[in-house]
């Protein structure tokens, strides 16, 4: 079917996709200008791609030259069950499928998102969302740093969970925005919410509660450890930097010692509201 997913105010029309995500997708028409058109169509085979290899996930995709990326995965062969052509400017993606699947399942969702926000001053970070009184607060950590925790901890509280585990942050209206996104984590948490970005909390499990604030340059440091750049592209790896520069620069960031208990949540809305 046709429709249009809105990710971290990202707008893709889709065009012969399966069914939307019921919280990111719409049926067309939505009134918004599109940032890109995926054009899906369903092959018997994919031939071999021409360009040299750029980048190997190391995983399920490759990048060729010509801005192909090619999915594999053993349960279908050697050959790729999907491949997408993208136009140097992203308005256009072709997206050829062998197999009966979601085209824009991962990786091909997340990796189209992630250059149009770079284009866009915009990132993806590996952090939980939550949205308190109507300010977006950003928890962000890798795995085992206490995402999930801190999700479950904000579960019993007035306040909206956007993601777990993966949010986006980008420029707007003179300030940061906040979005949820369709990735999440160990919880199951996401939300297409969105709010101002007031704070920033690197998270550190501990059995006290505590913040401190970071520099600016560790601050940036800290929020490139949790970012998902786009590594196979230089010019949008630099763009990524200068967000997060910009980012650590203009919204306060700061080291949260949390113990796992609700005492946590009281202590960051006193830390926020100072």
């Amino acid at each position: 079917m046709d429709y249009v997913l809105c990710i971290g105010g990202v707008v893709v029309e889709v065009l012969g996709g399966a069914s939307p995500h019921p919280a990111f997708g719409h049926p067309l028409p939505l009134m918004r200008e599109r940032d890109t058109r995926v054009l899906v169509s369903r092959v018997d085979e994919i031939e071999p791609p021409e360009g040299a290899l750029l980048f190997d996930s190391g995983g399920v995709w490759k990048l060729f030259d010509g801005y192909r990326i090619d999915c594999h995965s053993p349960l279908f062969g050697d050959a790729p069950y999907k491949s997408a052509r993208i136009s140097s400017d992203l308005r256009e993606v072709e997206i050829r499928m062998r197999v009966d699947l979601d085209p824009l399942e991962f990786p091909l969702d997340e990796l189209l998102v992630n250059a149009l926000l770079a284009q866009r001053r915009g990132v993806e970070l590996h952090a939980c969302g939550v949205i308190d009184g109507g300010q977006g607060l950003l928890f962000i950590g890798n795995s085992g740093d206490g995402k999930t925790t801190t999700a479950r901890l904000w579960q019993n509280e007035t306040a909206e969970i956007v993601s777990d585990d993966r949010v986006i942050v980008r420029a707007e209206n003179g300030g940061w925005t906040m979005y949820g996104t369709p990735w999440h984590g160990e919880a199951d948490i996401c939300s297409a919410a969105s709010a101002p970005l007031h704070r920033i909390y690197v998270l550190d499990k501990s059995s006290h509660n505590g913040a401190v604030p970071l520099r600016p340059a560790e601050a940036a440091a800290r929020l490139f450890a949790c970012a998902f750049p786009p590594f196979h592209d230089s010019r949008g790896l630099a763009t990524v930097v200068d967000t997060l520069g910009e980012i650590a620069s203009t919204i306060p960031v700061a080291r949260l010692s949390f113990a796992n208990d609700p005492s946590a949540v009281d202590f960051v809305r006193q830390e926020a509201a100072a």
